[in-house]
């Protein structure tokens, strides 16, 4: 199903500006607790809208919604906060989970069984919230957004870059769950103009050779763009300032994935997708992702589901992959709305 999303004109007045209200929180600590509570309706008043406008359509799930392609057995993997499609190892995705366990991965194949579990040593896992991989020639780095800030009171984000682990074929056929540790190649640390508020997703940009994060706001959250770091010197810890590239009209954006070429931007929240287009000039060169974000998204059902958090496109990009948070964790694979290959 492929419907039209009203079109929203938001303005951010200063009173809207999360570090004027941490600043004016600062002055007057009375007044957090009728923020948090403000916050917490408002963001029940946004999901209970998009879910009614959604399920108010004239939909036939069976065709729309995600098809279940595997149910994860592990019940270790209770919180799928991120996806993506292992590049070294055939058939296989890793996700991680939500913030509370450890700094791990899981290599899950598509019958769902857990094939590895990575350990990071010497990371940590404040709130790991989405998963990238970045292709390099033959080589392929996994990168670990520690981005999550509920709180809105962290210093900076973190992103752990790795080189993907290859697992032979001995062992992505063995009956029992692979246990690996592993160093992360680079700790880069993510500073924002203003501040840290929240974010939720991530995705590698191969044309610009950048990350896009995502923040998550009820209605719409900003986008911002990060240099990929390069592989050849020996730095272990970097810190750069992210800068910001347009805002996505997307309520509480909780995943994304950028396709290979670079053209097509997907974002999910919960229960709802956008899919975003950037187009080619006469001369070949794409558009800047803030002309991509300002011209109205393809969007698109997820289905009624718990948490949609993690997601990633499919080899031919043509679908995406999903994942519900719980225990017994469902992946889904659901057709886009429109060949982003055109």
């Amino acid at each position: 199903m492929v419907f039209q999303f009203p079109t929203f004109v938001f303005s951010r007045t200063t009173a809207d500006d999360p570090y004027e209200q941490n600043r004016q929180m600062k002055r007057h600590p009375s007044l957090t607790v009728g923020v948090v509570l403000v916050a917490l309706t408002s963001t029940l008043v946004v999901n209970y809208f998009f879910e009614s406008f959604l399920f108010a359509q004239e939909v036939s799930n069976a065709n729309t919604v995600g098809k279940q392609i595997a149910i994860l057995a592990d019940e270790a993997i209770n919180e799928s906060s991120g996806i993506v499609r292992s590049y070294t190892n055939p058939n296989c995705f890793w996700t991680h989970n939500d913030s509370g366990d450890k700094p791990r991965l899981f290599l899950v194949n598509r019958d769902g069984k857990t094939v590895a579990r990575v350990g990071l040593s010497k990371a940590k896992a404040i709130d790991w919230e989405d998963i990238a991989i970045h292709i390099v020639g033959d080589d392929a780095h996994l990168i670990i957004g520690d981005i999550g800030g509920n709180t809105q009171s962290r210093k900076h984000v973190t992103l752990y870059f790795l080189r993907e682990p290859k697992l032979t074929e001995d062992d992505l056929n063995r009956e029992v769950t692979l246990d690996l540790s592993v160093d992360f190649e680079l700790e880069m640390e993510v500073t924002f103009p203003g501040g840290v508020t929240n974010y939720e997703s991530i995705a590698v940009d191969h044309s610009s050779h950048s990350i896009l994060i995502v923040e998550k706001g009820n209605l719409s959250g900003r986008v911002f763009t990060v240099p990929l770091p390069s592989f050849l010197d020996d730095k272990q810890r970097m810190r750069v300032e992210a800068k910001q590239v347009g805002v996505a009209p997307v309520p509480m954006a909780t995943a994304c994935d950028i396709s290979a070429d670079g053209r097509s931007l997907v974002i999910i929240g919960y229960s709802i997708g956008f899919l975003f287009r950037r187009e080619i000039s006469a001369a070949g060169e794409l558009e800047s992702w803030k002309a991509a974000l300002e011209r109205e998204p393809a969007v698109f059902s997820l289905g009624k589901l718990r948490q949609t958090e993690a997601v990633c496109f499919s080899e031919d990009e043509k679908s995406i992959f999903f994942t519900s948070e719980r225990v017994q964790t469902p992946i889904f694979e659901i057709d886009l709305p429109i060949n982003p290959n055109r």
